[in-house]
């Protein structure tokens, strides 16, 4: 009888790490990952639910031995740190090396989109603090491919659903909450390829329990493509606010981008779909989530976050 799969989740607590765990357990997987606070309560739901977590971080390689130990696959999911865009390829190489220390067979990397061909967008700029964070995943993805393990996969998704929840949409979409309007640099044109951390979710546990079908296999995923005025007036449906985008000029986008991080990563974005192809996603026969249905199962965050 084949040994059961058993993945160590890189960042299981938060939102992509937390639904591919989720994922893993429904598909009758294990699951495994390292927390700062085991204690916590993201932590504990982890546990709860049937994932074994130990207390450690990505810069400490005895505890990532610890989670790692007995583990069959790696799913590699990096936040990048905006005080040192360096640190992320950092980790990224100790804790491959790491996992080809303990045996580990297979890795499915969650990368982003534009990643490998960013010079295809209209606003790029290789200089710009966006742009490192896109060639620092460039350099992790890289890693993978010749890091030597058995099978491996790279997805790259969308923008995220939840970033329309705390504690990020605050950063992303500032004043979206408290004053329910929020200024962008996207256009009333643009079309977002949107994800739920949820669909990432399945497409890694469908990696992870078919390796050869996934093997050096490289795409983008996405849950649906919507404009901001969309995702604005369903967000207004939920909540019961009337809730308000406003599209910045473009001499108004230039003069604040250099500051504003996030602004700048907007006009990055004004032709990321080009990146995706929803025929080729779907062909994968994984089921895809709607914006619609995100909000009505995360109804009680939405409800708390919205209600001023």
């Amino acid at each position: 009888m084949p040994t059961m799969p058993t993945i160590f989740v890189c960042g299981a607590t938060g939102a992509q790490g937390g639904a591919m765990v989720n994922n893993l357990l429904k598909s009758n997987m294990k699951a495994q990952a390292i927390a700062r606070d085991p204690s916590s309560k993201a932590s504990q739901a982890l546990q709860s639910a049937g994932a074994t977590l130990f207390k450690g971080d990505f810069d400490d390689e005895d505890s990532l031995r610890q989670g790692m130990k007995g583990c069959t696959g790696l799913f590699l999911n990096l936040k990048p740190d905006l005080t040192d865009i360096s640190r992320e390829l950092v980790q990224a190489k100790r804790i491959l090396s790491v996992a080809k220390e303990v045996g580990i067979q297979q890795v499915v990397y969650s990368s982003g989109f534009a990643v490998p061909e960013p010079q295809r967008l209209r606003y790029w700029d290789p200089n710009s603090f966006v742009a490192n964070i896109l060639l620092s995943k460039q350099a992790v993805e890289a890693e993978v491919r010749s890091a030597g393990f058995k099978t491996w996969t790279i997805i790259r998704p969308g923008s995220f659903m939840a970033n329309m929840l705390p504690p990020h949409v605050h950063m992303m979409y500032a004043g979206l909450v408290d004053k329910g309007e929020f200024a962008t640099a996207l256009t009333p044109e643009t079309v977002l390829p949107m994800i739920d951390t949820n669909d990432i979710g399945k497409f890694g546990a469908a990696a992870f329990g078919d390796p050869d079908r996934f093997h050096e296999k490289e795409f983008e995923i996405a849950s649906e493509l919507l404009g901001m005025d969309d995702l604005v007036k369903s967000l207004s449906r939920a909540t019961g606010r009337h809730l308000k985008v406003n599209y910045l000029a473009e001499d108004e986008v230039d003069r604040q981008k250099a500051t504003n991080p996030f602004l700048a990563g907007q006009q990055f974005a004004r032709d990321m779909v080009q990146f995706v192809d929803m025929d080729e996603v779907r062909a994968w026969g994984i089921p895809l989530g709607t914006f619609e249905q995100f909000l009505e199962r995360e109804k009680d965050r939405v409800a708390q976050a919205y209600c001023v």
